[in-house]
């Protein structure tokens, strides 16, 4: 099969039109149609559905989108690889990190596997965004985040992180140390989507109070806390130094995220070293 044909299936799904995919892969849209429809032929079945508002995965698509990633992976792999080797240089790891999880753990991870791979090096990609594409692409050899970003990649759960409220002192009484998620919810939230409380926590806020930040730096919504815009929760991990103005209290019930390790479906003898060590290490933690 030609790993053309798989590359533009990706473009198309990954960007949702034909002629998006052909910008991304400088043809023409005829062009893409033809290798689509080749495909589909070779496999003997549809992959798309087609439509004005452009094209997603069939059924079929969607039970076959792992394995053709895998395959797309291997090829990307081998042609990565065979270049390395044509350079005399080795392939570093790449690897695409949650800020709150490269702040922590992850330099004391490096370092320890640095110790038992002396020669190994490292490409650390920092933020919350574009898993899917970088995953897909080939760009990262793995993905540390949570458990709900990405679908189609092999999944190893690390640690289960609980989120607490941050609220101005001035709201919370002496002494208390815990707080229902009810009376979390008649406070105005400070909601950054890529925090994902919203979606974590069991109760809705009020959805004319939410105050809706952009931002993948939970610090952001802790220093808006401390002047007293409203309140908001944050995943143990990040929680570091707070502000005097403001107070840290357990929530009840406990939500909490999962943290783990994405790795690609065809991945390097040195990411599956990577993501033994890291599993190990985060045991002992």
């Amino acid at each position: 099969m030609d790993d053309r044909k798989l590359k533009t299936l990706l473009a198309a799904v990954r960007t949702g039109s034909f002629s998006k995919a052909a910008e991304e892969l400088i043809c023409t849209q005829s062009a893409v149609t033809q290798t689509m429809n080749s495909l589909e032929d070779e496999l003997g079945v549809r992959l798309v559905e087609r439509s004005h508002s452009g094209v997603r995965l069939s059924e079929e698509g969607e039970a076959l989108l792992p394995f053709i990633v895998e395959a797309d992976a291997a090829m990307n792999k081998l042609e990565r690889e065979a270049k390395a080797v044509a350079e005399g240089k080795a392939q570093p790891l790449r690897i695409a990190s949650f800020s709150s999880i490269a702040n922590t753990w992850l330099p004391d991870i490096l370092t320890g596997f640095e110790e038992e791979m002396p020669h190994v090096r490292f490409d650390i990609r920092v933020g919350s965004i574009g898993f899917t594409d970088m995953m897909l692409s080939g760009e990262v050899d793995m993905v540390l985040g949570t458990s709900d970003i990405l679908t189609g990649f092999r999944w190893y759960p690390l640690m289960v992180d609980p989120y607490y409220a941050i609220m101005p002192k001035s709201l919370v009484p002496e002494g208390k140390t815990r707080i229902t998620q009810e009376e979390f919810a008649e406070y105005r939230w400070i909601i950054a989507p890529l925090n994902a409380m919203d979606r974590n926590l069991s109760v809705k806020p009020k959805p004319e109070d939410n105050l809706v930040v952009v931002t993948d730096d939970d610090s952001t919504l802790i220093n808006m806390v401390a002047k007293g815009v409203g309140v908001t929760a944050v995943p143990k991990l990040f929680i570091k130094e707070l502000p005097e103005e403001v107070a840290m209290l357990e929530l009840d019930p406990v939500p909490t995220r999962t943290l783990g390790i994405f790795l690609a479906n065809s991945p390097s003898e040195v990411a599956v070293r990577f993501k033994d060590y890291l599993i190990s290490a985060m045991q002992r933690i």
